[in-house]
């Protein structure tokens, strides 16, 4: 018995860490790799010109990498081409999102072509941030793959690089692509790439719909594939966008990829070429590389059929079906669960009382542990109140406390199945667990059929394990060959199960765990006769190793929780000046002021919303009163005033005499605007109604504003004045006549709202 537990144990430990592991980047490939072949060496060089500073849109450092990046397109022996336009983007309502662009377009000529493909990453930056991994190394991926594919056999299809500007603020760029330029109406197929952490895997997280054939191609060209349609369902609900979304909307076809650890490093001055990790840019590059030679000599014309279910097998292989299987295996394995149940009840091994008790008590145990995993991360959380100021809802050391809310969950499963036992058979509680999984499968098989195998294959596996116990008389067959069988069986749903739950605790953070404890005690449910012999003959065994696993792991957490020049804390500081009240703030997003933003925010500390400068944001601010510095508003100029009909028509040129990068524009939320143009380019009358009628004030952002300003043009239903407030925004502090201070610490790093170590200049306008 003793031998069967160890073994026991040692299986669950192999399969879960063998899961675990393959959710890994490929190895980095190095500089003097065969030029044909992909190699994150080389693209390092790329990515070291590209990473020095932040470079957000309109800003000098984003010309500076523009320019790079155009040079080394022409050196490759291409011809470059830089698209410039005003974009306005109403996709989120008031405030709208405009800006001036600058994409950097190339081609490669196809020697026969049926569509275009179509690669793109954006190259500007947050203001916060160098952006090495977002979204730095997918352009660095992007010139290494044009290099490898100019030095190898051409290719049918037409391949064009868009290097989007604008992404950050609002997709701009890939926005502007699609409605002005005119290759967009050649392009068949997508590959997008992006980062939301600074390591990990690429993951294919996201389709078109109607993907049945595009997951086909793409299983038979991707080497080391981690990609799963449950991210693609999921996806489909959340508000998260990417320059994919402005494609997918031109009705094109095309693949999202993203690598997701160290989301902490995340929009902040710690996405840095010392912190990226080299695996990460190979793995896009190997995507990209291969998928273009696949997909580049294939027709394009016509990729849309059903849409496919799939997932990788340990980064090893993609296994996929048309979801048109999805309800027969819903049906097969239903009539399955029926007939291991009436099996075990002839029996003699099942009872109805028995497996109810099985069923409440496998939602008990996962309610349970989700309550004390919550209060768990909610107490460490107030005790470490530095983990507060990471926007992120994630931690440096998030593995640690990864570990230890697994333990704590196989803690509270494994505790309350030794009372449970008790009153009800192993076989009664692993059917009334299965009744649950029986439960999902249908439901995600109607509503998020990309999810179903998740359910459908380990249900499978695990009612053969069980309906073969059933079956047999146990003085025919040892008991450990009949531990084989359930473990054999139980290996599909360890290898599906585990890197999924990895992916999600990445994906949703810690902040979230308790989506992820529900995971791992629907992993856990599926293992109950395993857990079950792990616990004999001491019961206890089990639960009082788990929790001296999880406060062993929760202690680790607590001694590395501080910051430091590794592992460097957020905070944030701006100034704002109203130049009609003559008053001036500091002010800070953070909770509370830390070392550095102290010498700003120090006296009459208040927490207030910040109308004056960000009217449509509903969130406080801490604010300090601030010196007034002489700086020159924004000015507004009216160009135009008609009345026609009851309509009134204003034409306003307004500009920023400092040379501001950031525009913001708010009319009185008593004026209702009827329709709007910025620089000819008209914005939805929807969008604008609908934002309206909610009394939120109307008003658009726009970035990289230009040295000559930009022409609004505004359509509103009123006789009386209208005020319009203007805000301007620039990328630095202002100097303080004999007020000298200290530099941020190297410990610390700006993030939070892209508002950091910036300038607001407010100033209202009547007309």
């Amino acid at each position: 018995m003793k031998k069967l537990r160890f073994f026991t144990f040692l299986l669950i430990l192999f399969f879960a860490l063998l899961g675990i592991y393959q959710v890994q980047p490929p190895a980095a490939v190095p500089i003097n790799a065969p030029l044909v072949e992909f190699s994150s060496g080389r693209a390092m060089k790329y990515l070291e010109a590209i990473a020095q500073k932040p470079h957000p849109i309109g800003s000098p450092e984003q010309a500076r990498v523009q320019d790079y990046i155009f040079n080394q397109l022409s050196a490759m022996g291409l011809s470059p081409e830089v698209q410039k336009t005003t974009v306005v983007n109403p996709r989120w309502g008031t405030p709208f999102i405009a800006g001036t662009v600058h994409n950097v377009v190339a081609k490669i000529p196809g020697t026969d072509n049926t569509k275009a493909i179509l690669i793109a990453a954006h190259y500007d930056s947050v203001p916060s941030g160098p952006g090495a991994s977002d979204d730095g190394a997918a352009v660095a991926a992007m010139l290494e793959t044009i290099r490898a594919l100019k030095v190898s056999l051409p290719l049918k299809n037409d391949v064009i690089f868009l290097f989007s500007d604008g992404e950050e603020p609002g997709l701009l760029g890939a926005k502007a692509f699609v409605d002005e330029h005119p290759w967009a109406k050649d392009i068949g197929l997508v590959f997008n790439f992006e980062a939301r952490g600074n390591s990990g895997a690429s993951v294919m997280f996201e389709t078109s719909s109607e993907n049945g054939w595009l997951i086909n191609e793409f299983a038979k060209a991707v080497k080391h594939p981690v990609a799963n349609s449950l991210t693609y369902n999921i996806y489909k609900f959340l508000p998260n966008d990417s320059d994919l979304t402005m494609f997918k909307a031109a009705g094109l076809a095309g693949f999202n990829f993203a690598y997701l650890n160290g989301v902490v490093y995340y929009h902040s001055f710690a996405d840095n070429l010392k912190n990226i990790d080299e695996r990460s840019l190979q793995h896009h590059g190997g995507y990209a590389l291969a998928l273009t030679r696949h997909f580049g000599n294939l027709d394009l014309q016509k990729l849309k059929t059903n849409d496919a279910v799939y997932f990788d097998i340990l980064g090893l292989a993609l296994i996929h079906y048309p979801g048109a299987w999805v309800a027969p295996l819903t049906a097969f394995v239903s009539l399955l669960f029926v007939g291991v149940v009436v099996l075990g009840w002839r029996r003699r091994q099942l009872t109805f009382a028995g497996m109810t008790l099985g069923f409440f008590a496998f939602l008990g145990s996962i309610f349970i542990a989700v309550i004390i995993v919550t209060l768990a991360w909610w107490m460490i959380s107030s005790f470490h109140s530095e983990y507060k100021a990471i926007l992120q809802g994630d931690t440096y050391n998030s593995n640690f406390y990864a570990i230890a809310f697994v333990a704590l969950s196989i803690a509270v499963n494994s505790s309350l199945y030794v009372y449970f036992r008790e009153k009800a058979s192993v076989q009664n509680l692993t059917v009334g667990a299965l009744l649950w999984w029986l439960i999902l499968m249908v439901l995600t098989s109607v509503f998020l059929p990309g999810a179903s195998y998740l359910f459908t294959l380990p249900l499978l596996f695990s009612l053969i394990g069980l309906g073969f116990i059933f079956t047999t008389k146990e003085r025919n067959y040892t008991k450990e060959k009949r531990w084989l069988v359930l473990s054999v069986c139980a290996i599909p749903g360890i290898i599906l199960l585990v890197p999924t739950i990895y992916l999600v605790f990445v994906a949703l953070t810690l902040s979230m765990f308790g989506v992820v404890t529900v995971m791992v005690m629907l992993l856990l449910g599926l293992l109950i006769p395993h857990l079950s012999l792990m616990s004999m003959p001491n019961k206890w065994f089990l639960p009082l190793t788990s929790i001296v696993i999880s406060l062993s792991f929760i202690l680790f957490g607590s001694f590395t929780a501080g910051f430091s020049a590794q592992h460097p804390k957020p905070n944030s500081i701006f100034y704002g000046l109203n130049v009609d009240t003559g008053k001036a703030i500091w002010a800070s997003a953070d909770e509370k002021p830390d070392e550095w933003t102290s010498q700003f925010i120090s006296q009459d500390i208040k927490q207030i919303k910040l109308a004056e400068y960000l009217p449509t944001l509903p969130r406080k601010f801490l604010t300090s009163q601030a010196p007034v510095v002489p700086i020159t508003p924004p000015n507004l100029e009216l160009v135009s005033n008609k009345i026609i009909g009851g309509v009134r028509s204003l034409q306003i040129h307004i500009t920023s005499p400092r040379q501001a990068r950031v525009l913001r524009v708010f009319v009185d939320s008593n004026t209702k605007v009827l329709a709007a143009a910025i620089d000819g380019k008209r914005i939805d009358n929807n969008s604008t109604g609908t934002h309206t009628e909610l009394e939120k004030p109307w008003g658009f952002n726009y970035f990289a504003l230009p040295q000559e300003g930009i022409k609004l043009t505004l359509e509103i239903k009123t006789s009386q004045p209208v005020k319009i407030r203007v805000v301007d925004q620039s990328d630095d502090l202002p100097e303080i006549p004999g007020k000298s201070f200290q530099q941020r610490p190297n410990y610390m790093m700006s993030t939070a709202f892209r508002l950091s170590d910036s300038t607001l200049v407010s100033k209202y306008f009547t007309l």
